[in-house]
């Protein structure tokens, strides 16, 4: 039992470390750190003596976690689809922050940094090694509660950022240190509840590539439709 509490706690560690450089100390450097970070993850897993089947990278595991992951991107591209055709919903793709990219910064966001920083890294901490490491220590309940939780907090710090740059959320919630407050609030139970969300496609599927794959396609699709809109609605 003490093992797991050590491993969990030099996890969480990492984690921390590996925020605050992503967001505030080296944020020109993030894929390198990413991929740094995954594989100090992973090593930490491994030497714990958590199993590749308990990270929900097996090889048996692979050809299951494609398919799932072929019909997950669809149904992400379909719901982007619909969310843009429709005047209300289409409101929320206004950021100034994708507004203000090129096309090029889009499509490196989109294909490179999100799929293989991003998705990479948090998939791989939160829904295989917190996950695992918990969950080998105190159950799956407690893996998939421990794992959700630090990824709400997790993105604290993005979502200070999220809302000085979102009108539509600035338009709901207005300005001023309450609204911020509240947007970040929101952003933590939002993205916890995410998180259980992943954790159960996780367990059902029996691999670590469906998340992945559905984190990629939520934030890259996310990021090239909301760049198309915000551009137009900036101009009109």
């Amino acid at each position: 039992m003490q093992q797991h509490v050590l491993v969990t706690a030099a996890v969480i560690a990492v984690l921390i470390v590996v925020n605050l450089l992503n967001n505030k100390w080296a944020t020109r450097h993030y894929l390198m750190i990413c991929f740094i970070a995954t594989a100090l993850l992973l090593a930490i897993a491994r030497f714990a003596g958590i199993s590749w089947s308990q990270l929900g990278l097996a090889r048996e595991t692979w050809l299951v976690g494609v398919y799932w992951s072929v019909a997950l991107f669809g149904a992400v591209a379909l719901f982007y689809a619909i969310a843009a055709s429709v005047p209300f919903t289409r409101k929320g793709f206004s950021d100034k922050r994708a507004a203000e990219q090129g096309w090029t910064s889009v499509l490196y966001e989109s294909t490179i940094r999100i799929p293989f920083g991003t998705a990479l890294l948090e998939e791989t901490a939160f829904r295989a090694v917190l996950l695992a490491v918990v969950a080998d220590g105190w159950g799956w309940t407690w893996g998939v509660v421990v794992s959700s939780v630090v990824f709400g907090f997790w993105h604290v710090l993005p979502a200070f950022e999220f809302h000085e740059n979102n009108e539509a959320a600035a338009g709901v919630l207005g300005d001023g240190w309450r609204a911020q407050a509240t947007s970040v609030v929101l952003t933590v139970l939002g993205t916890g509840a995410a998180g259980v969300g992943f954790c159960v496609l996780r367990g059902l599927s029996g691999s670590l590539f469906p998340p992945m794959v559905l984190h990629a396609a939520l934030n890259g699709i996310g990021l090239a439709v909301t760049w198309a809109f915000a551009r137009r609605l900036r101009d009109i």
